[in-house]
């Protein structure tokens, strides 16, 4: 008993100012409602295998900060549920779904080992690994509506490098611009010879249009996320999401009248977040 106390209170310590509330929801009418914390990540793709490499990501200090953060909340009795993105259904014996080459039965071997928390994969998969019954773990999210943002993103980034370079300084004999050019134009179902300029709203209109969608797919996610929540009540929850969820998702659970704050843990990187501020820059331009 002496020895699991001493654990934990060096748990405590470790988790102290790992997570920094930087906003939250109105107070609700209802004083019993439930509080949420969204916890924004900074995460690789899910494809991108960990397991088994020794390779150094810059991610490890966010995932570790939300892991061992959230540990202490749960060793602690201070949380009840646990949501992941990335996935649907509730995270138990019967999921077999892996994420960065590590799936629940790999890290449930090593989920009592040193280094733990240093391993790079879905933070509620690792927290349902190491904790079990003693945490309730879900999926909250819509995989056909992530397949559909990732197209949409892919998408951006594609007509984002056609406006830049096409936006940029050219001269008439300048063969790379030309190649863009008529590749923009049989994308946008043009003439090849199509003048520049006369593409240029068209390439701005296509960006627009798969900026909204883009923006719908992930508003749509989070309205899954709420009806986890409500669909399993608790008195406490973490969400644990990328950035660029957040503020939305910090309205509508303000708006279903739960309680939430909003989390930035240590080692978070605004990559996401930049990357739409960059593309809704360009299109004001």
């Amino acid at each position: 008993m002496l020895i699991w106390l001493l654990t934990l209170h060096l748990t405590s310590a470790h988790a102290k100012g790992l997570l920094t509330k930087i906003g939250g929801c109105k107070a609700p009418a209802n004083k019993d409602a439930a509080n949420v914390m969204i916890v924004k990540q900074w995460h690789l793709s899910p494809r991108t295998v960990t397991k088994g490499f020794k390779e150094k990501y810059p991610h490890e200090k966010n995932q570790s900060a939300i892991y061992i953060a959230l540990a202490d909340k749960i060793k602690s009795k201070k949380i009840d549920m646990v949501i992941a993105e990335g996935c649907e259904g509730e995270i138990n014996d019967e999921f077999t779904t892996a994420f960065n080459g590590w799936d629940l039965a790999a890290l449930k071997k090593i989920a009592q080992t040193k280094g733990f928390d240093r391993i790079i994969t879905n933070v509620p998969l690792k927290l349902e690994a190491r904790f079990g019954d003693k945490i309730i773990t879900m999926c909250g999210d819509n995989e056909k509506l992530i397949q559909e943002g990732n197209l949409r993103l892919s998408n951006l980034r594609g007509w984002a490098g056609f406006w830049t370079r096409l936006s940029e300084p050219k001269t008439a004999d300048d063969d790379q611009t030309k190649l863009y050019t008529e590749a923009a134009a049989e994308l946008l179902k043009e003439s090849k010879d199509t003048p520049v300029e006369e593409l240029m709203p068209k390439l701005k209109q296509r960006f627009s249009a798969e900026l909204d969608l883009f923006n719908k797919s992930l508003t749509e996610r989070n309205d899954s996320f709420i009806k986890t929540l409500q669909d399993h009540p608790v008195k406490s929850a973490a969400i644990v999401i990328g950035g660029l969820h957040a503020e939305d998702l910090k309205g509508k659970l303000e708006a279903a009248g739960f309680n939430c704050d909003l989390m930035e843990p240590k080692g978070y990187a605004r990559e996401g977040e930049e990357l739409i501020k960059e593309f809704q820059k360009a299109l004001k331009e």
